[in-house]
C-alpha cells in the first residue's frame, strides 16, 4: 500500500482547547461498524452514557442543539478525558480531520480546510505544495478496479498542478489552461480513447500553449461581465438546494451574495474620470489577502482531494468542476467580507489572513462534510448550458 500526503501534513497540530471552532457540533459523527461493537460492550458509568447518548439506529452519537452528547462547556470531548484517550474515538473522529481518498493500492491522505489549524496550514502555505509519499508491504486489491483510467487521471492532474504552480505565469492563464486540459481530457474518456491522452498531455506542454490561452483571454469575447455574473448567480442558486448543516451559513452567504452583486453592479455603473479615480477600498483590501498564490493553494487542495475520484465515475471534467467552483465560491464569500468591510471607510481595510480562513472553513463544513451537498453539487455543475467550459473561463478573475 502506498500512501500519499501534502508536504505540510505531518505539521498538523490539533488547537484543542484552544480550538476557535469545535469539530463536534454542527454536523452528524457517524460511528463505523467496529466502534458500536466496542461501545455495546463498554461497562460502567461511561457505558450507561454510551448507551443513552448514541441513536443506534443511525449509527451516530446523539446532539443537543447541534453540538455532539459528549462535547463540554470547554469545548472538549468527555468520551476521549473518561474514556482513556483517542483509543476510544470512533474512525470519524479519529481521522479527522484528515479525509482519505483510497484507490488500489494506493491512500491519499488530505487535511480537510474545515478544520482551522488544517486551514492555516493550507491558506498560510507560501511555497508550491510537494506530495510525499511512503509505501509499506500491505496490499489490497479492488475489483473491477479501472488502472488505465487511473493512470491518465493521475497523469492529467499531475500536469495540472504543474500548470497552476507555474508562477511565471498570471494565475487567470495557469486556471485557463487547467480547465481547458480537464475538459479535452474528458472528451477522450466519452470516445473511449484513452490511448490519446499522451497526445493530449505533450500538447499542454509546449510552450506554445500558453500563447494560445493568452490570446483568448485578451480578447475578452467570451469572458464579458453579463456571462460572468450569470454564471455566479447560478453557482449561487445551486446553495439554495444543499442541506444546511450550519443554520448561520444560510443568512451569511445570500448576504454575501447581495453584497457582490450589487458592488459589481456598482462597478459596472461607473463611467468616465470616476472610474479611473475612484480608490476601490474593497477591491484593495480583497486583493492584499486573496492572492495569486491562495487560489493556488486552494485549487491544488480541491484537486488533489477530489480530482482522482473520476476513476469511479468517469467524470474528470465534473471533478475539475467542482474543484474550481468551490474556490470560485469561496473568493466571493471573502469579497463580501471585504466589502463589508470597507463600506464606511476612507481607506483600504486590513482584512486578515485569519478572517479569510474562517470564510473557506464554514464553505467547507458545509459542502465537504455533506455526502448529499457534494453529489448535489456535482449534479447540478453537469448542466452544460449553464456551467460550460466557456461559463467556467468566464469565472476566473
Amino acid at each position: 500500500m502506498q500512501y500519499t500526503v501534502p508536504h505540510y501534513y505531518k505539521k498538523f497540530t490539533c488547537l484543542s482547547g484552544d480550538c476557535p471552532d469545535t469539530c463536534c457540533a454542527g454536523w452528524q459523527i457517524q460511528i463505523d461498524p467496529v466502534s458500536l461493537k466496542k461501545y455495546r460492550k463498554t461497562e460502567g458509568p461511561l457505558g450507561a452514557r454510551l448507551h443513552n447518548e448514541i441513536d443506534w439506529e443511525e449509527s451516530c452519537f446523539r446532539q443537543y442543539n447541534g453540538r455532539c452528547a459528549f462535547l463540554n462547556e470547554e469545548n472538549l470531548c468527555d468520551l476521549y478525558t473518561e474514556g482513556g484517550g483517542e483509543k476510544a474515538f470512533c474512525r470519524t473522529c479519529r481521522t479527522y480531520p484528515r479525509h482519505i481518498e483510497e484507490f488500489e493500492g494506493l491512500r491519499e491522505i488530505s487535511l480537510s480546510l474545515s478544520c482551522p489549524a488544517a486551514a492555516r496550514l493550507i491558506l498560510e502555505c507560501q511555497e508550491p505544495v510537494r506530495f510525499l509519499h511512503k509505501k509499506n508491504d500491505k496490499e489490497e486489491n479492488e475489483p473491477d478496479f479501472d488502472y488505465l483510467l487511473f493512470t491518465k487521471l493521475t497523469d492529467a492532474r499531475a500536469l495540472i498542478f504543474h500548470i497552476l504552480q507555474d508562477r511565471s505565469r498570471p494565475v487567470e492563464l495557469r486556471l485557463a489552461v487547467s480547465l481547458a486540459l480537464a475538459h479535452d481530457l474528458q472528451v477522450c474518456i466519452h470516445r473511449d480513447a484513452l490511448f490519446d491522452c499522451d497526445d493530449l498531455f505533450d500538447r499542454y506542454r509546449s510552450p506554445g500553449v500558453w500563447d494560445w490561452f493568452q490570446r483568448r483571454l485578451n480578447g475578452k469575447e467570451t469572458f464579458v461581465a453579463s456571462l460572468r455574473d450569470e454564471t455566479l448567480k447560478n453557482l449561487f442558486e445551486i446553495l439554495d438546494h444543499l442541506e444546511v448543516l450550519r443554520p448561520g451559513f444560510t443568512i451569511f452567504r445570500k448576504k454575501a451574495e447581495e453584497a457582490v452583486f450589487q458592488y459589481n453592479a456598482d462597478r459596472q455603473a461607473r463611467t468616465g474620470s470616476d472610474a479611473g479615480t475612484h480608490t476601490d477600498h474593497a477591491d484593495a483590501a480583497f486583493r492584499q489577502t486573496f492572492t495569486d498564490i491562495i487560489t493556488e493553494q486552494l485549487m491544488i487542495y480541491f484537486l488533489f482531494t477530489y480530482f482522482a475520484g473520476a476513476v469511479y465515475d468517469g467524470d474528470a471534467w465534473g471533478k475539475m468542476k467542482f474543484s474550481f467552483v468551490c474556490v470560485v465560491l469561496i473568493r466571493e464569500l471573502f469579497r463580501a467580507e471585504c466589502i463589508w468591510a470597507a463600506a464606511g471607510t476612507d481607506k483600504i481595510p486590513d482584512v486578515s489572513l485569519e478572517c479569510l480562513r474562517k470564510t473557506a472553513g464554514r464553505f467547507a463544513r458545509e459542502l465537504e462534510h455533506s455526502d448529499l451537498n457534494k453529489d448535489m453539487l456535482e449534479k447540478m455543475l453537469k448542466k452544460e448550458k449553464k456551467f460550460s467550459l466557456r461559463h467556467m473561463l468566464a469565472l476566473i478573475s
